[in-house]
């Protein structure tokens, strides 16, 4: 098994983020990134899997506000989901063919891609990233991001979820160390957080 994660990267500023958080009842760690942009990582409830979507959904709605959720299963597949005052924008999914079995109202075999859409067992996924799209991702970024580096990282085959991740953040300008990590690792090494 490879590296799980969840966390949130969010724009805009620290107190308004605290705030939002607290309102939010979800223990999380704050800490920077880059001017105005925030790694916010949240505690894993069951010690496995921390909630981002609707928190991340919550912080967007800060006045301005953008963040993305993102999602690593086993270094296999990053699934980020962007918002912007409180409405999800944008989805992105590193590999469209990574399923997992599930099973109808009728107890039939459904296959689901880690955005939770449905497909027979039959059924041929399409290959490749789905929402590779630069343009929206880049109200994430601080500075001028470099698009072609970032359409690279979001649309390259194969490769390990966790350097695509690592890529992403890195074209949009903003440090990937506390977005790549759990809670008890961003903890523990960032200890007083922001």
């Amino acid at each position: 098994m490879g590296s799980s994660y969840q966390t949130i990267l969010a724009a805009g500023d620290l107190a308004d983020l605290r705030a939002a958080v607290s309102a939010w009842h979800q223990e999380a760690v704050i800490v920077p990134v880059a001017e105005r942009r925030w790694a916010v990582v949240p505690v894993q409830e069951d010690g496995v899997y921390a909630e981002t979507e609707g928190l991340a959904q919550h912080l967007s709605s800060i006045d301005g506000g953008v963040a993305a959720s993102f999602n690593v299963f086993d270094s296999d597949v990053l699934v980020a989901l962007l918002f912007r005052a409180g409405r999800g924008y944008h989805d992105y999914l590193s590999d469209q063919a990574d399923l997992v079995e599930g099973w109808d109202d009728d107890d039939n075999e459904i296959l689901y891609d880690m955005l939770g859409r449905p497909y027979l067992p039959d059924e041929t996924p399409p290959a490749g990233p789905f929402g590779a799209d630069p343009v929206a991702f880049v109200a994430l970024g601080v500075g001028p991001v470099d698009k072609d580096a970032l359409e690279a990282a979001l649309s390259r085959p194969g490769g390990r979820a966790v350097e695509r991740h690592h890529a992403v953040l890195h074209a949009l300008n903003v440090d990937p160390r506390p977005l790549t990590m759990t809670f008890d690792e961003v903890a523990a090494a960032y200890p007083t957080g922001a």
